[in-house]
């Protein structure tokens, strides 16, 4: 059973008119060899197809409108036509083709049809997805090498019989100008998707990404060997298309898993395309084609063309590949420092695993405001910094750890775990108090004084990277009164420091924000939490861990 998702479409688009004629007049905009018929919703230009026909959104172009393409360029060696095994397409290109061989014209019609995931139903054969345009990039690449009508047509033909695709999405697309849309549950995924927002195949829950796509290619690549065309052994060219809802992020993890799991076979991947060919507006899914290559298909597949949205360059793909690629950081030499004392492993390991429990505690709460004022992940990205240094801190076991050596260690985790601007600010923080440990010449001094002055030497320099200061609404309205009570009148008292930075996570809640994501977000929005508005989350942060730091000593 469906869930209907929207009542109407939301677009900003719902109210414009002639929708396809603007979105083909914005594609001249960068490339200057295009032409449009704007009656006839039509491109003629050069590439790996001469002449595109458009029809509306999830329709056939109309037999008038391919007539007018056929006659917009000059063609005395004859036309090939390409389409997709759609009843509207092949009656209007049929009738456009019978049209123009009245009228003394050599034409000839291709038909893809790649969808594996249709079976059993002969008389109307599969469906044409994104496989089109692997047949128009190596018809159009042998018509330019000079080739006759008749070959340039086997060739497509041949490419369209060595071709499957198989779908998969989370949900129906968005029709502007369509009202009453369903979709699917928000737990249900979608097997055999076509790109006009028919129905799939097959429904199934929501499982891990490995799961899907293990599931997505017994669609594509049977166990019983009867796929047709036969992928058992052999070169394929590969397509991983976006059905126009996906981020680049996931994408790509997705085309890594679907990579992954072919390479286990027994394919040779020779070449790779990942991006966005052919959408159903923005559905959230992505479609696999499988081109079985010879050398004559991967010769014209290879071949330059000035097609803007085809990719320039495509290469072959294993797995052992992709890892002698990825190489190990130089992570540089430990640095020796002979400040060292025997209590220190305890006294650091408490401290740490203290600051990771009242980090664990507070994330909820840092969450929850984030949410409100920024990208919502400033508390589980200090969480994942504080569990990464729980784990650092299981591992200190010498008798003697050196102050300077272990800030180090500590900012290049955070470095390397955190990630965005308060990793990198935490990172440049403790390497400047490592810094200033590593030069101090010790000599004895409690660990007190030497580490509330490595703590202002790491503020000062920090303030040289970020223009963040008390009253910007960012983590520096606790951190610096925290270390200025550090220094009142030489007490280095870690409850003051805790209270002060309480106080500036605090104060955040009445101010403006003019650094960080919260600059981008309504004043209403920072104001509209109970308790006189929402405070920074990084402010907070800060809090979360001094207060671990002084609970840790304690324990201690």
């Amino acid at each position: 059973m469906y869930n209907i998702l929207w009542h109407e479409g939301k677009h900003f688009i719902n109210e414009t008119d002639d929708l396809v004629v603007r979105l083909l007049r914005s594609l001249l905009v960068n490339d200057k060899s295009l032409r449009l018929i704007p009656e006839k919703k039509g491109y003629v230009g050069e590439g790996m197809l001469d002449v595109a026909v458009a029809g509306n959104v999830f329709a056939s172009p109309s037999a008038t409108q391919i007539s007018a393409g056929i006659r917009a360029i000059d063609a005395p060696l004859g036309i090939l036509l390409i389409t997709k095994n759609y009843t509207g397409d092949k009656l209007n290109f049929g009738l456009a083709a019978e049209q123009a061989k009245a009228q003394g014209r050599d034409v000839r019609v291709v038909f893809v049809e790649d969808d594996v995931s249709i079976k059993g139903n002969e008389l109307v054969g599969r469906r044409g997805l994104a496989g089109c345009v692997f047949v128009h990039k190596i018809a159009g690449a042998a018509a330019a090498k000079g080739l006759s009508l008749d070959e340039v047509a086997c060739i497509a033909q041949k490419t369209a019989d060595s071709l499957a695709t198989v779908a998969v999405s989370l949900d129906r697309c968005s029709v502007p100008q369509r009202d009453d849309q369903e979709g699917l549950d928000a737990d249900v995924v979608e097997y055999g998707m076509g790109i006009h927002n028919e129905p799939g195949a097959e429904k199934g829950k929501i499982t891990s990404l490995e799961n899907t796509i293990s599931k997505l290619l017994s669609i594509l690549l049977p166990d019983n060997g009867n796929a047709s065309p036969s992928f058992r052994s052999g070169e394929v060219a590969v397509m991983i298309n976006n059905l126009g809802g996906l981020s680049v992020l996931e994408l790509h993890i997705v085309a890594d898993e679907i990579l992954r799991q072919l390479d286990s076979r027994s394919l040779t991947i020779r070449r790779v395309f990942i991006g966005t060919f052919v959408t159903a507006l923005d559905g959230p899914g992505v479609s696999i084609t499988l081109l079985k290559l010879d050398p004559e298909i991967q010769a014209l597949l290879d071949a330059p063309t000035a097609v803007n949205a085809w990719p320039k360059s495509a290469s072959s793909y294993s797995q052992a590949g992709v890892e002698q690629q990825m190489v190990t950081a130089d992570e540089g030499h430990a640095v020796e420092h002979s400040g060292t004392a025997p209590e220190l492993p305890k006294l650091l390991q408490s401290v740490i695993w203290s600051v990771a429990r009242s980090v664990e505690r507070d994330e909820p709460q840092i969450t929850k405001y984030d949410t409100i004022a920024g990208d919502g992940d400033c508390g589980t990205t200090l969480l994942v910094g504080a569990n990464a240094l729980a784990a650092y801190a299981t591992d200190i076991s010498s008798e003697t750890v050196d102050l300077a050596v272990s800030f180090r260690q500590i900012a290049s985790l955070i470095q390397n775990t955190m990630g965005g601007t308060s990793g990198a600010i935490y990172a440049i923080f403790f390497n400047a108090v490592s810094t200033y440990l590593d030069k101090s010449t010790g000599g004895g001094g409690c660990y007190s004084t030497v580490m509330a002055a490595a703590l202002q030497s790491g503020l000062t320099e920090l303030c040289k990277y970020t223009s963040a200061r008390v009253g910007s609404r960012t983590l520096m309205d606790a951190l610096i009164p925290a270390i200025a009570a550090l220094h009142k009148d030489d007490a280095q008292d870690l409850q003051a420091a805790v209270a002060a930075a309480r106080r500036g996570a605090e104060s955040t809640r009445r101010m403006d924000a003019k650094l960080g994501r919260a600059s981008y977000v309504a004043k209403e929005q920072l104001s509209s939490e109970t308790g006189g508005g929402v405070p920074d989350p990084g402010a907070l942060g800060v809090v979360s861990i001094l207060e671990g730091v002084a609970a840790g000593l304690v324990r201690n």
